[in-house]
């Protein structure tokens, strides 16, 4: 029995069907010949009508993906990923806006003023010569006008918080791309469930159809009884039953998948790929999570958080400390009656400050606090960051004996309807055996692909918990 694919032909009648969709043994022993007349009376005329076919969609694009594909198309065009870009976008901004803060400034000025004094107003006494009253007259200056910080703490710590702050942006960013490719990922296995879902109900309605026509060729040819016929004719509405819905499933996983590519609604989805077994890796728990408290991205966010929160701290105890400003003018000024000179004015202060209202000791303490939270934030996320790993390592090798039992038990199954349907064939028995073995085989069936798809899905499970989903499946 081979593990890596889901591959079966018709005539060895090993497709699957979902078990979520069994509905029992219709033909089992203890059913008397009136039920089945009774189930058979509404739909006998349509006892050998086409299998149904689900609604058609509009007529759409159709494209055809791998699931490296599919990573790759919602990694560029899901919102959430293009949102967290934008964040990105805003952190740095914000870094040029902190940088800003430490360069010099430059301003032009040109301004002219027309000015009537009161000299003994201006002077604060009265004057023994000269008027009283100068002007008017008009002035004007063009020219530049610079500052810098010369030393500020707190500007330079502000500065390097903000840096920070981008870094744990681009985590977060990362941190989302991870999330977005763990649901892609399950949405194009559940999605992969249902295509092998529909063609193995699709394979058993074909057995049923020919089985049907087995044994109403028996009825003919004497060997049979009408009840046969009756059983096999239900079987066969049972499977194109579990035909449609496993056909409903899977246009309903692709349209959960189009929503998360962000594709246009009504697209048609080819999947190019089959639900087979993954290789697995060997590692140890203890591997297995130090490699995850190396790669999650959550725990790189929150250690530039917590550097960003330092910073912010030591900004705020930097606005106690003595700052130094320089500035400086170079300008053309005089009356406009006169030719205008050059002048200038340098100048160099410094500010201390005295007192502020308890503004430093709230900023020191909410930074703190940030600091405190993050802690508290790792811890929480390293904790989960082992209970991930732990459940996918677990839940990893169920699956992986589930897939073996389930590899022999199709196989008993097949051998079981085969056995069946030659004592059938040969009028040894009637078809309630052929029935049974055949209900048997669906639940054999559908085990298995449930086993392989949890097999997937662990394997997925413990590449989140690792970190490294994205960088497993688009590889």
């Amino acid at each position: 029995m081979n593990r890596t694919s889901i591959v079966r032909t018709k005539t060895e009648a090993s497709m699957f069907c979902p078990s979520t969709r069994y509905s029992g043994a219709p033909g089992a022993p203890g059913r008397g010949p009136a039920l089945l007349l009774a189930l058979l009376a509404a739909g006998a005329v349509r006892a050998q009508a086409p299998t149904p076919a689900p609604a058609a969609t509009s007529p759409a694009a159709s494209v055809h993906l791998t699931l490296p594909q599919a990573l790759r198309i919602a990694l560029d065009q899901n919102p959430r990923v293009q949102q967290s870009l934008l964040a990105i976008a805003e952190s740095q901004d914000d870094r040029r806006s902190a940088a800003a803060a430490l360069m010099p400034t430059v301003a032009a000025q040109a301004y002219g003023q027309r000015n009537k004094y009161n000299l003994d107003a201006l002077m604060g006494m009265p004057q023994p010569h000269g008027p009283e009253v100068v002007g008017p007259f008009n002035w004007g200056q063009v020219g530049v006008e610079a500052q810098v910080s010369l030393f500020d703490l707190s500007l330079w710590k502000r500065w390097k918080a903000s840096r920070y702050a981008e870094d744990s942006a681009q985590a977060q960013a990362r941190a989302v791309r991870e999330q977005i490719a763990a649901l892609v990922v399950g949405q194009y296995l559940r999605a992969l469930r249902a295509a092998a879902s529909v063609n193995a109900s699709q394979s058993r309605v074909d057995l049923a159809g020919a089985l049907a026509t087995l044994a109403e060729n028996q009825q003919k040819q004497g060997v049979g009884t009408k009840l046969d016929t009756l059983r096999a004719q239900l079987q066969l509405q049972t499977e194109r039953q579990r035909l449609i819905q496993a056909q409903t499933q899977r246009l309903t996983a692709l349209a959960g998948l189009g929503k998360l590519l962000d594709l246009k609604p009504g697209t048609a989805i080819d999947l190019q790929d089959t639900l087979a077994a993954p290789s697995l890796p060997q590692l140890s728990f203890e591997a297995a999570y130090q490699s995850g408290l190396k790669e999650r991205p959550e725990l790189a966010a929150l250690d530039a958080r917590e550097k960003a929160a330092a910073s912010l701290r030591q900004a705020a105890q930097g606005l106690r400390m003595p700052s130094v400003v320089a500035t400086g003018s170079y300008a053309s000024t005089g009356l406009q009656s006169q030719a205008w000179v050059p002048t200038y004015q340098v100048s160099l202060g410094v500010k201390v400050p005295l007192f502020t209202g308890g503004r430093v000791s709230a900023q020191i303490s909410k930074a703190k606090s940030e600091q405190a939270s993050v802690q508290e934030a790792r811890r929480d996320v390293r904790a989960q960051v082992g209970l991930e790993i732990q459940v996918a390592q677990a839940e990893l090798d169920a699956a992986q004996h589930e897939v073996e039992v389930a590899d022999l038990a199709v196989s008993l199954s097949q051998e079981a309807l085969t056995q069946a349907r030659h004592r059938f064939e040969a009028g040894v028995s009637n078809n309630i055996e052929v029935i049974n073995a055949q209900d048997e085989l669906a639940r054999a069936n559908d085990n298995q692909i449930s086993a392989l798809y949890r097999l997937n899905q662990s394997r997925a499970d413990l590449a989140l918990a690792m970190g490294q989903i994205e960088s497993l499946y688009t590889r």
